[in-house]
């Protein structure tokens, strides 16, 4: 049913979560699984003296790197062919990007991202979730 899955991760708690579930689905249908990371351009407001600014961009990326590289080997161990990547922009867009460009399959994603972003209750969804549901032309599933 599925031969790609994209898991968005921010390395929060919300994104853990749902890569497990992105890995579980990935082993179950012998799918590949696409490991995202969006370093999120906006993160700073406001631009910074642009030397900073590139500065402190570039070692999210390479924290984005570290990450994704953990999420791989948990992977290897499972036995699931895995690709990486790492973007800078808006995560909801890139993520939908990443989606149309790879021909993936199925979306799995942590609820709420990095931001913990507060809601209602214990349905609320992060705003970048949301997005990404309300934008994407595959099935998107918060975990």
């Amino acid at each position: 049913m599925y031969s790609s899955i994209l898991v968005p991760t921010d390395g929060s708690e919300h994104a853990e979560r749902g890569i497990e579930h992105g890995m579980d689905l990935a082993a179950e249908h012998g799918a590949t699984l696409h490991v995202l990371f969006v370093v999120d351009e906006n993160v700073y407001g406001s631009t910074p003296a642009l030397s900073s600014y590139e500065a402190a961009l570039e070692r999210l990326a390479d924290d984005a790197e570290d990450l994704v590289g953990d999420v791989v080997e948990d992977a290897i161990e499972h036995g699931i062919e895995t690709t990486t990547a790492v973007r800078r922009g808006v995560p909801h867009q890139e993520i939908l990007t990443y989606a149309s460009e790879n021909d993936i399959d199925a979306i799995v994603m942590g609820k709420r991202g990095a931001s913990g972003e507060p809601g209602e209750g214990p349905h609320h969804l992060g705003s970048v979730t949301d997005r990404v549901l309300r934008g994407s032309e595959v099935p998107v599933t918060p975990v």
